[in-house]
């Protein structure tokens, strides 16, 4: 089933491998033909800081670990590091047949010219925010719409103003995880009140990085990835974004 107006923000691919590789091969792999669209890579560093408990001093020191690149408008971004390769989506999202079939056609010149032929780890993110309509002004119940609840200590009056958790498990699939963060958040919308749905599924051992495995396990991680997603959704959430399409 697909919604008319899936209330994605952000979606994301990952691969991840090993060996790390060095970084002129990643600089090389940033710099290919099929990154032609992309503005010129950018690098991307990690800041490591260090205290000096009996001099009371901190030092600073900083790695090159990869490159950043990102279409004109924003809409795309590819993160290339010595052992992964990030494909990030920004709203508007079409259909998970194009977002994946653009990953793959940038991952796979990466793959080829690093030597890859196998991921240590494939991990896909999907953020969510469902914007609820105030009545009157009043807090939103957020029961109401997701199935997703928090259950406390007590027994309280009203409405849960605000609340944020996250879970990690094991789905029934072996080896596919997934990560459910869920919270509520000030929605860009006068009187509204977001929910956030932050969904990761990702594997938990090697995958070859292409044919009919490779192809499975995607289709795996979107399956439940979308299973998920709607078992966290009542009526009233789904009719926000319009429904499902015929």
């Amino acid at each position: 089933m697909r919604y008319k107006k899936a209330p994605i923000l952000e979606a994301a691919l990952e691969f991840r491998w090993q060996p790390e590789r060095p970084l002129d091969a990643i600089r090389a792999s940033a710099g290919l033909h099929a990154f032609s669209e992309f503005e010129a890579p950018k690098e991307r560093k990690l800041f490591n800081a260090t205290l000096d408990l009996q001099g009371g001093e901190i030092s600073h020191e900083s790695k090159k670990v990869g490159f950043e690149l990102a279409l004109k408008d924003g809409s795309q971004i590819v993160i290339i590091e010595s052992d992964k390769f990030v494909f990030v989506q920004r709203a508007p999202y079409d259909q998970w047949q194009t977002f994946s079939q653009r990953a793959l056609s940038l991952l796979e010149p990466v793959a080829a010219s690093l030597g890859v032929s196998e991921f240590s780890g494939i991990g896909t993110r999907f953020v969510n925010r469902i914007d609820i309509p105030q009545v009157d002004g009043a807090n939103v119940n957020t029961d109401d719409y997701i199935t997703v609840s928090f259950s406390g200590p007590r027994t309280d009056k009203g409405v849960v103003h605000e609340f944020q958790m996250r879970v990690v498990k094991p789905t029934l699939k072996d080896g596919i995880s997934y990560g459910l963060g869920v919270a509520t958040s000030g929605s860009l919308l006068p009187d509204h009140t977001s929910i956030i749905l932050d969904i990761d599924v990702f594997t938990e051992g090697p995958t070859p990085a292409s044919g009919g495995v490779f192809a499975k396990v995607l289709s795996e991680m979107r399956d439940e990835k979308n299973e998920i997603f709607h078992s966290c959704l009542k009526k009233p959430a789904v009719d926000l974004f319009g429904g499902f399409e015929e």
